[in-house]
């Protein structure tokens, strides 16, 4: 287990290595987003010989995307972020999910976004490290029955679309 003063949370590039890094998780969604408009990275840390500020190396531990929101009835401005993934190695210290959250907070702060969106399935976890980090339900969603529409999804993704599921909002 990695103890909490040993990860570096920070800004990543979402690039072709990160792509492969998440498509070769255990997401339940199963698949890379083609884009975002930032991601949050966690790596193990090493401190510097003279500095206190410590630096990332080595793989990715952990990841958060943060895009436009999905739903089409909600801004496509750039002023609402929505977390579209978030997948966290569990040998990470418990805390971490909420602190790689605070830290995009921060970030979405940085750029002038008002607020910060996510959903959660209901029938995987309680959601947690949304209210850890600040966020506030904010409603639910219920499926039509149709899917999410004419894009290939896993089939792990197909049946993730089929229940309801509880959005959370942080206002920044």
């Amino acid at each position: 287990m990695v103890a909490a003063t040993d990860i570096w949370i920070g800004r990543v590039s979402y690039d072709s290595e990160a792509k492969a890094w998440l498509q070769a998780t255990d997401h339940y969604l199963g698949n890379a987003p083609p884009g975002a408009m930032f991601a949050v990275g966690v790596r193990r840390s090493e401190p510097m010989l003279f500095d206190d500020l410590p630096v990332a190396v080595g793989p990715l531990l952990g990841l958060c995307l943060v895009s436009r929101p999905i739903a089409r009835m909600l801004p496509q401005d750039g002023s609402i972020g929505e977390v579209t993934r978030l997948w966290l190695d569990p040998s990470l210290p418990y805390g971490t999910a909420s602190r790689v959250l605070l830290h995009a907070a921060d970030v979405a702060r940085s750029r002038g976004m008002a607020a910060l969106i996510s959903y959660h399935d209901r029938s995987r976890h309680s959601g947690c490290i949304y209210r850890k980090a600040g966020f506030r339900k904010d409603g639910t969603t219920t499926p039509s029955g149709k899917g999410w529409g004419s894009r290939k999804r896993s089939d792990s993704a197909v049946s993730a679309g089929s229940t309801s599921k509880r959005r959370w909002r942080l206002a920044l």
